[in-house]
């Protein structure tokens, strides 16, 4: 019975990886399980495409991994495993335990893979927030006391962008280094000289 476990498992789990990869290769294995975004323009306030459980987006950081890429890795390695301490001097409870226990760490692994891929093809929204705490410079002059805007230059996620800037101390000069200290709105930015 437990020969059979692992010997379904492995089989099962690594038939549906095989088929995955070629998926993937001619093109037809999308990766809609962890799309939740729509982005529709080049600023977004939140955080686009965050799949970091601890922020929430996920939920939960089990649900944060769990998906069928994850689970075809765990039944695989899970079948492999236990297939290859078959013939160890190790009792059923402690085959099953290893097994369980090298699947669920290909299941961690595969989901940190997956999430690094989907990452690399992000649609390149830039997250304004980002900008917080970064040096910029003033582009055009920035009136005083939040009587008007002026506008910086800051880098976010390794692009330049151009922002409107508004401070609540004195005017501040182009050409002068400022600090981003608050995102006002959707892309205007706080600062106070640097």
């Amino acid at each position: 019975m437990e020969h059979a476990v692992y010997f379904w498992s492995a089989l099962i789990g690594c038939t549906l990886l095989v088929i995955q990869v070629i998926l993937q290769i001619i093109g037809l294995g999308g990766d809609h399980e962890m799309d939740s975004t729509s982005p529709n323009a080049d600023f977004d306030s939140g955080d686009v495409g965050n799949l970091d459980p601890a922020h929430g987006t996920q939920g939960n950081i089990f649900f944060g991994i769990l998906s069928f890429k994850t689970l075809v890795a765990f039944a695989g390695i899970f079948g492999l495993t236990g297939l290859a301490l078959e013939r160890s001097t190790l009792g059923p409870i402690n085959r099953i335990a290893f097994a369980a226990l090298a699947g669920f760490v290909a299941m961690v692994v595969v989901a940190y893979m997956m999430r690094a891929l989907y990452n690399l093809g992000s649609s390149g929204s830039v997250v304004i927030r980002n900008a917080l705490g970064h040096q910029a410079e003033v582009y055009l002059r920035i009136p005083g006391k939040g009587e008007g805007h002026g506008k910086v230059t800051v880098e976010i996620q390794g692009r330049t962008f151009e922002l409107p800037a508004v401070t609540d101390g004195e005017e501040i000069a182009t050409g002068r280094v400022v600090k981003v200290v608050e995102i006002i709105g959707s892309e205007t930015v706080k600062v106070v000289p640097a």
